[in-house]
Order: C-alpha cells, then sequence, then structure tokens
C-alpha cells in the first residue's frame, strides 16, 4: 500500500482540486486547506490523488475513493468523527468499512443570496431593554466560551482567544457585564465563516440572537465574506432564525457520523447511582486496569480476585470488607 504523509499549511494549497465538489461546510474545507487550522493528510509522492482533511471532529475526504490510501484513512478513524464525503462512491466505501456504526444526521444548508443588509439593519436596531450588543474582543473572548458556550470558540480551530480577536469575527449581547449571548465565526477562511450562535437558557425568546446574529451577518456583507449557515434539520429555532436573517433553505444532506468505540476511561469519574456507591460493601474507589466494558452496572471478576464494577464507559475496582 501506498505510504500517507501529513501535508504541511504552506502546502495545502495543492489539495484543492480534490475538494472542487465539497459544498457543505465549506468555509471549514478552505479553512483547512487555507492553512489557519486543522491537519491534512495525502497519499505520499508529489502527485496528490487522495487527502483527508480533519477540523474539531469534522473528516472531509477528497480524491480517488478506489485508491489504495483512500481505504486507509477511512479504516484509520479513531474517536467520533463527523465525515462529510462529496460523491456516492466515497459513501459507499466509509459504509463498507463501517458498516452498522455509521449514523446517518440530516442536515440543512441555507443560502446567503437573499440577504438584504437594510433588512439586517432594521433587526439590529431591535435590542431588548437592559442589553447590549458589542464586539467580541479579547476580554469578551476569554470569558465567551466560560460564561455562554465552550462551543463557540473552538480551541482546535483557534489555538488561543488572541486568535480568534486577530482572525475571527464575534459579536456578543452584555447584560450588565454578563456575557448572555454569542455570534461568532466558527472558522474562517479568506473569503467566508461558518456561523455559530448560542444563547444562555435563562436568556433565549428574547430577541437576542436576532440582534446579535443581525449584527454578525451584516459585518460579514459589507466586508466580503459570506456568512455560510447550516444546521441539524431537527433544529427547528436555528431554521427559524436563518429564515428570519433572510436565508433561505437551498439543499439537504447527511453527516456521516462515526461514534466513538466503547472503552474504559482512564480518569475515575464516580457517578451517582452507579452501583459502586450503592454496595454496601464499599471501601475505596480506585482506577481499575483497562478491561473490556461489558455494560452497565455490570461486575467483572479480575484474576487478583477483586471485583469491578462499570457505570457506563467508567471502570472502578471495589474492595471488598
Amino acid at each position: 500500500m501506498d505510504s500517507i504523509r501529513s501535508i504541511a499549511p504552506a502546502e495545502r494549497h495543492t489539495l484543492v482540486p480534490l475538494f472542487t465538489d465539497h459544498r457543505h461546510l465549506r468555509p471549514d474545507v478552505d479553512a483547512v486547506l487555507q492553512g489557519y487550522c486543522g491537519t491534512a493528510i495525502a497519499n505520499a509522492g508529489s502527485a496528490f490523488q487522495v487527502a483527508q482533511l480533519s477540523l474539531s471532529g469534522l473528516t472531509f475526504f477528497g480524491g480517488d475513493p478506489t485508491h489504495p490510501v483512500a481505504r486507509h484513512c477511512v479504516e484509520q478513524l479513531a474517536g467520533e468523527q463527523i465525515i462529510l464525503v462529496a460523491s456516492e462512491a466515497w459513501r459507499a466505501l466509509v459504509y463498507h468499512v463501517h458498516g452498522p456504526r455509521i449514523v446517518p444526521q440530516p442536515r440543512i444548508a441555507f443560502s446567503a443570496k437573499g440577504l438584504e443588509l437594510a433588512h439586517l439593519h432594521r433587526l439590529m436596531g431591535s435590542i431588548p431593554a437592559g442589553y447590549q450588543i458589542t464586539r467580541v474582543d479579547l476580554e469578551l473572548a476569554q470569558r465567551l466560551g466560560r460564561e455562554v458556550s465552550a462551543g463557540l470558540l473552538l480551541p482546535e480551530v483557534w489555538g488561543a482567544p488572541a486568535d480568534f480577536v486577530a482572525y475571527g469575527i464575534g459579536f456578543c449581547a452584555l447584560a450588565g457585564k454578563r456575557i448572555v449571548c454569542g455570534a461568532v465565526s466558527a472558522a474562517r477562511c479568506d473569503t467566508a465563516i461558518e456561523i455559530q450562535i448560542n444563547t444562555l437558557p435563562s436568556c433565549r425568546r428574547l430577541g437576542l440572537a436576532t440582534v446579535v446574529g443581525a449584527t454578525l451577518v451584516a459585518h460579514c456583507l459589507e466586508h466580503g465574506l459570506e456568512p455560510d449557515w447550516d444546521t441539524d434539520t431537527d433544529n427547528l429555532p436555528s431554521q427559524r432564525l436563518a429564515q428570519r436573517l433572510g436565508y433561505v433553505p437551498e439543499s439537504h444532506y447527511e453527516w456521516l457520523v462515526l461514534p466513538e468505540e466503547p472503552r474504559v476511561r482512564s480518569k475515575v469519574e464516580a457517578t451517582r447511582g452507579s452501583a459502586a456507591h450503592q454496595s454496601p460493601h464499599a471501601q475505596g474507589l480506585q482506577q481499575g486496569p483497562h478491561l473490556p466494558c461489558a455494560g452497565p452496572d455490570c461486575l467483572v471478576a479480575d484474576v487478583d480476585g477483586n471485583l469491578y464494577v462499570t457505570s457506563g464507559r467508567s471502570l472502578y475496582r471495589i474492595t471488598l470488607g
């Protein structure tokens, strides 16, 4: 089998022809190809025929799915992965290798062609009383993930808050000094961003996502960037927000989700209600060896005479009195 090598950011532009058919999450694809974030691997040699892009749990395959390296790339996927393919041949290969483990997740992509600045500016003026909208600076970026959602600034995309401030775009709603809603570029390439918006549960249904989202989208249009919107088909609030801003549903497609295989965690995490807590004989919990997890709350005997209990994906050793 041909060997595989990592592709440095400076030479990833040579992989662009392999990914021309990828239409969905295009800002993420281009962010990796343009060397801003993520990783890329391809077949060794000067003529690239197959490649894999990875970014924060997303995996994009491009090139020739019949190439020997293609199957190897699909086989070596580890951990939970969201796989995106642009052809039926790649889709067939993924299913051939991973079969019933694949969970299809329907998605809907929206078109930004109908967005109007005048409409967005009207929405921007509807700020609820007691709130203010501001651009995310370094101090706010350092707090955003902690106060609203860790999904707003992914470390795999933005190595540090300073990186986001330097190249990303974000706006947030403040209640006093507290951040309650954020709209950011989840990923950015030279010509577009992928939008991510999160609001604290206690501050939803106030129109904050609409105002902050309109501010971000308007900023993109005013600076020549396409604001890409993509969501689950069952995420109706996101779909309604997109259409409120002026997006139009464009296409349906699927993520191919490859769940993480059950494994024993290396760190002990005692969970309330586990069999280890319920046992009257349990005197202490220690980290157990890496044994196969037989199922929730199932006791496993080890050769040293101790008993082991599994809770979810965690394994504990119980010392009997």
